[in-house]
């Protein structure tokens, strides 16, 4: 799980847009007359857009390219390559940015703009770095570095060195790494550039933990955080309170870690960067599950999960739903382990599809590059063998010489290309390992896949078993009156119509079950937590189940307090509470007795729902929630059940990061407990 952030001087938007501002802009493009100002316009529309909504971007991209183009602005042309290169760098379209940026670079060059020149270079490195083109990355880096410092341009020289460690960084070279951003440190620090000496010393901290020395790490983040707080860089200040959280999980100090991760947590939604809080709140949830306290990481995983969902973050989701399969899985939920890890599954092939389709896109790419490298090869030589004949006329000696340079020219050329096949070799043979690895990974969730169906297969024959029995007598009972209309009289007929009635509510109730446990388990059924008054939820199941009792005489005892709120799905708590109280009343006595009531405990409330009548056998307590074993037994007043209603709750509870269980004395009665997330 990646946790840690890493910070590069590249590319980067305001993330607050005033619609005002591009409706302003929008009016002097209208009534502007002078295509270079048009241009600029487009231009400033585009990246205004480029923050939320690509299509109008892309649109406006467009139109100042096209304009430029038509009136041979040549400097406005490389502006706007240069700024859709940016846009397609942020939105990790590689190869697309790289093409602009390669436009760009050939006029910027034309126009001897050496600075704007090697930061295009500079771009087109990271881009290739992103891409797992490392060779060509560094190519590029040194490429950008030496017209860097031709000019002694010592900002961009800086930007070099953080790309570079950034390239052995992802190699885990960490010691090279620190060199090249210890050396760019010591150039912001010459030019008094605060947000480039924070970067130095975040990036330093990255590498140094990754390398095992967590407290030296911890230092140089906090000396990011001095400096960020006076340039008010909140978003760094937030990325460095994250990566000391996940230093503090390394040192196992864990109460330290939930500390930083709330600071971050805090900052990035005030910032509204959605992707920084999808990411906390995953690493919150870690370290609950880590520290055993399950139910609150489930809480946080959910709350991550969605987000991701938002964002549009695959790996985001990943990560989330094998915290939560992790945790259901110390919870001995094993059933909604498998869930999640299906899921988990689910998304890991889709992400290794991507990767495959990444890699294809990026050979073909590196095949086209190598081709436009090989033509220019092949010019170069022609040219040198002219000149060679060229001067064999004039002298021998020349020709002499000539030939030993262009022999030379041909072995390091020879040798170029042996040297990136074998890179290119080494890095498909790393990338098949990676594949490999990830099919096994695959193979281990089919064999979990398989252990599910068959608990769904044994569902579902409990299921036949128990429907069978109300259509059967449905079916006898309707026969025996349609057969024998005439001997029966109203009483008799009535006492029928009654049987018929009970085994159609039953038939009605299990298929109710039925389909919200099937919907739960496909994932169509929304879990949609908000504040809800308990006490409302209480009163309207009650209601709804206040027939049954009066026909048995039983008092419901409603204890819940008013203004009690808690988290919680509306319709998932009433399920839960209808089956309790269904149960209840199914297995108390005539004139009996049920309390509803509720205690508080720190985040969560504990709710109750208690009967006086006749008790579960301690053997059958632990086997309720399972749906291996059939728990069905008849109630007081010979009502049948299924024992589906009990899992259906544990899973819903379950849902809520909470937790149920029940205590029971045989002919005392019995008291099932829950409990949910308070609102606040």
């Amino acid at each position: 799980m990646r946790k840690r952030f890493f910070i590069l001087f590249c590319i980067g938007f305001s993330f607050f847009v005033s619609g005002q501002e591009i409706s302003n802009l929008k009016g002097k493009l209208q009534l502007e007359l002078t295509d270079t100002t048009r241009v600029l316009l487009n231009l400033k529309i585009a990246n205004l857009y480029s923050i939320n909504n690509s299509d109008s971007a892309s649109l406006y991209y467009e139109k100042a390219l096209n304009l430029a183009t038509k009136i041979d602005s040549k400097l406005q042309v490389a502006e706007v390559h240069y700024a859709i290169g940016r846009y397609n760098q942020n939105t990790n379209n590689y190869n697309v940015a790289i093409k602009n940026y390669l436009a760009a670079t050939q006029i910027f060059k034309n126009f001897e703009d050496t600075k704007k020149e090697a930061r295009m270079l500079n771009n087109i490195a990271s881009c290739y770095l992103r891409l797992y083109a490392e060779d060509k990355s560094i190519e590029y880096y040194l490429k950008s570095l030496n017209l860097n410092k031709k000019v002694d341009y010592q900002e961009g020289i800086a930007k070099n060195y953080i790309g570079v460690g950034d390239l052995f960084y992802t190699q885990g070279n960490y010691e090279h790494a620190k060199q090249y951003f210890q050396d760019a440190l010591e150039i912001y620090k010459k030019l008094e550039n605060k947000k480039g000496i924070s970067t130095s010393y975040t990036n330093l901290g990255n590498a140094t933990a990754d390398a095992g020395d967590n407290l030296a790490g911890l230092e140089f983040y906090k000396k990011s955080i001095e400096i960020g707080k006076e340039i008010d860089d909140q978003q760094g200040i937030a990325i460095n309170y994250n990566n000391i959280g996940d230093c503090y999980i390394q040192l196992k100090q864990y109460p330290e870690a939930l500390d930083y991760f709330f600071k971050a947590l805090n900052i990035s939604k005030k910032l509204n960067r959605n992707d920084l809080v999808s990411v906390l709140l995953m690493n919150i949830s870690d370290v609950q599950i880590k520290t055993k306290n399950y139910h609150k990481g489930i809480v946080n995983a959910n709350k991550s999960l969605k987000l991701a969902k938002q964002i549009g973050e695959l790996n985001y989701q990943a990560e989330n739903l094998e915290l939560l399969s992790n945790a259901y899985e110390h919870l001995g939920n094993m059933r909604r382990a498998f869930s999640y890890n299906k899921q988990y599954v689910t998304i890991k092939d889709s992400l290794l599809k991507i990767d495959k389709t990444n890699k294809v896109k990026l050979f073909q790419a590196l095949n086209e590059l190598d081709e436009t490298q090989d033509t220019i090869n092949e010019l170069s030589i022609k040219n040198e063998i002219a000149e060679l004949k060229y001067e064999t006329g004039r002298k021998f000696v020349y020709f002499l010489t000539g030939s030993m340079v262009f022999f030379g020219l041909f072995v390091i050329i020879l040798i170029q290309q042996q040297t990136s096949k074998k890179k290119a070799y080494n890095l498909l043979e790393y990338k098949n390992y990676q594949i490999n690895k990830m099919n096994d990974e695959i193979q281990a969730q089919r064999d979990n896949l398989r252990l599910i169906n068959k608990t769904k297969d044994k569902f579902f024959s409990i299921i036949a078993h128990d429907l069978k029995n109300p259509f059967n007598s449905i079916k006898g009972f309707t026969e025996l009156m349609i057969e024998n209309s005439n001997e029966y009289d109203e009483e008799k007929k009535l006492k029928f119509l009654k049987i018929i009635k009970g085994s159609t509510l039953k038939a009605s109730s299990l298929l109710n079950n039925l389909l919200i446990w099937a919907n739960s388990q496909s994932g169509n059924l929304e879990f949609n937590p908000q504040k809800v008054e308990l006490i409302q939820v209480v009163s309207n199941v009650i209601s709804l189940l206040e027939i049954q009792a009066i026909n048995k005489d039983i008092e419901i005892i409603d204890n819940i307090e008013k203004n009690l709120f808690v988290l919680a799905d509306r319709n998932m708590l009433a399920t839960i509470l209808r089956n309790l109280i269904s149960n209840a009343i199914k297995f108390t006595n005539q004139n009996g007795k049920i309390e509803i009531s509720t205690i508080k405990q720190d985040s969560f409330v504990e709710i109750s729902v208690k009967d006086n009548g006749v008790g579960i056998l301690e053997s059958e307590v632990k086997n309720l929630f399972n749906i291996e074993v059939k728990n069905s037994n008849v109630g007081t007043a010979n009502e049948q059940g299924s024992g589906l209603g009990l899992i259906l709750c544990k899973d819903f509870v379950e849902k809520h990061g909470g937790k149920i269980w029940v205590e029971s004395t045989i002919n005392e009665g019995t008291e099932f407990k829950f409990t949910i997330p308070l609102a606040n």
